[in-house]
């Protein structure tokens, strides 16, 4: 990362740090994007049940299907495929910002009879699984050259829910494919329960996708 790439980044970092009393280090950007990066989505389409749904990306990352225990395609206003304005594995940040952020607050679509409650639960459920698999996998690589933001905004959106839920201990796992949480079910707990109270706050709206 070049000085003036360096310089952009720190100011974005400070403003947003002035703005909601954080300062995102950079490895706590790494961590968090990485972790986003390997948190399969199949939880958010198996609501009210319906467990054995199966979620597959295209590899544009743009494109879902889900298909039911049958091998039906689904159709249930819940649980359907939709279409991500941004690379899940690729671009996590932005992906949470366009895609994963208006769901929790507004559900996939009008008719969508979820709330608010189910769907942060069932997102913390694949946030849980996303912690698995992440100590499995080597650290993915992103170029900090085109971080902006908004997606430095998603990391302080993160270090909000963390300390909400008092679950702060998630960056040992992040960190060291060997630790092994004291509490899992705390940690299960502390998302939900740090999702649920940053989302009420009102203070974090989607981007637009251009």
């Amino acid at each position: 990362m070049n000085f003036k790439t360096t310089t952009a980044l720190l100011i974005c970092l400070n403003v947003l740090s002035f703005i909601y009393s954080e300062e995102p280090t950079q490895e706590q950007i790494t961590l968090i994007r990485n972790w986003l990066s390997h948190t399969s989505e199949t939880k958010i389409h198996q609501m009210r049940g319906a467990t054995g749904n199966k979620l597959f990306l295209h590899q544009d990352g743009h494109k879902e299907a889900v298909f039911d225990k049958e091998g039906h395609p689904v159709k249930d206003g819940i649980n359907d495929a939709s279409y991500n304005y941004a690379h899940p594995i690729e671009e996590p940040l932005n992906h949470f910002n366009m895609d994963i952020l208006p769901w929790l607050l507004w559900g996939s679509s009008r008719l969508d009879p979820t709330s608010v409650e189910e769907r942060v639960e069932a997102y913390s459920r694949a946030l849980g699984g996303g912690l698995v698999e992440v100590q499995n996998q080597p650290i993915r690589n992103f170029d900090y050259s085109k971080i902006d933001k908004n997606e430095a905004r998603v990391i302080v959106f993160f270090l909000r829910v963390l300390k909400e839920g008092d679950v702060e201990e998630i960056f040992n796992i992040l960190k060291e494919p060997e630790y092994k949480a004291k509490e899992p079910l705390k940690i299960g707990q502390g998302l939900t329960k740090g999702l649920n109270k940053i989302l009420s706050s009102g203070e974090f709206k989607p981007v637009k996708p251009e």
